[in-house]
């Protein structure tokens, strides 16, 4: 009994340790999150609404395009592939956190934390795991993954309620929150980032940045991200396995 209940203590203190771990997402994702709930007070929807699109897509950026879709006119079908689309990328989040976890994972929990596998949360683990790696768990991944999303959550419904209010703040301020959600990212790729991924990030930027003037932003998520996989796959199968017989000759 007493093992059960010292490993209860210890799975709380880290599931306490990844909701405070989760601050830095928190204060970027209260200010988005309130901007899509004014945002989508804007074209129609009530702050009730606005929350049940939090709680129940949590899509972060694609929010604010379904809410406009769905203002426009478009159907709800229209609006849920642009949606899948847009957020493919989220399905090679978890074998990319798989490849790195070593420890036996609870289905139960799995569920939850993968649910709120977001950009941020995503790299927050990626992180965790490969630069402290033994401080990793799945109590710290639920503890994380849960904070954000709530946080989230709360600021749809707090932009929502007091959205007419928005006017009254600097027009610097009004522009600033547009910027900060892919400012938090961004700072989570500088910091996740090491020599090895140069090849990687170089021909993702580049063919982003290509496809954004030559075509436009759609094509650039998806082109980058296409062309971001084949560069790892090149280095990991070609470059490495050059190096490697290299060693052997």
């Amino acid at each position: 009994m007493s093992q059960h209940n010292s490993a209860l203590s210890a799975s709380f203190s880290q599931f306490l340790q990844g909701a405070k771990d989760s601050q830095v997402i928190i204060f970027t994702y209260l200010p988005v999150s309130f901007a899509f709930g004014v945002s989508a007070t804007q074209f129609g929807f009530s702050p009730w609404e606005a929350l049940f699109l939090s709680c129940t897509m949590y899509a972060g950026a694609s929010q604010f395009l379904v809410v406009a879709l769905l203002a426009s006119g478009s159907s709800i079908w229209m609006a849920a592939l642009t949606v899948i689309a847009l957020d493919i990328r989220h399905v090679l989040y978890g074998p990319a956190l798989y490849n790195l976890i070593q420890d036996r994972l609870n289905l139960k929990k799995t569920a939850l934390w993968s649910w709120g596998m977001t950009d941020e949360v995503f790299a927050s683990g990626m992180i965790q795991l490969s630069q402290r790696r033994q401080q990793w768990t799945e109590s710290w991944m639920l503890g994380l993954s849960l904070f954000s999303w709530l946080s989230w959550s709360l600021g749809s419904l707090l932009g929502g309620l007091f959205a007419n209010q928005i006017t009254h703040l600097p027009l610097f301020m009004q522009a600033a929150l547009d910027f900060l959600l892919p400012a938090l990212f961004l700072s989570f790729l500088l910091a996740a980032f090491e020599k090895k991924h140069t090849l990687v990030v170089v021909v993702t930027f580049i063919s982003a940045a290509l496809a954004c003037y030559w075509i436009n932003l759609s094509a650039a998520i998806f082109l980058g991200i296409l062309s971001g996989i084949a560069a790892g796959l090149f280095e990991y199968y070609v470059l490495k396995a050059k190096h490697k017989n290299r060693e052997v000759a």
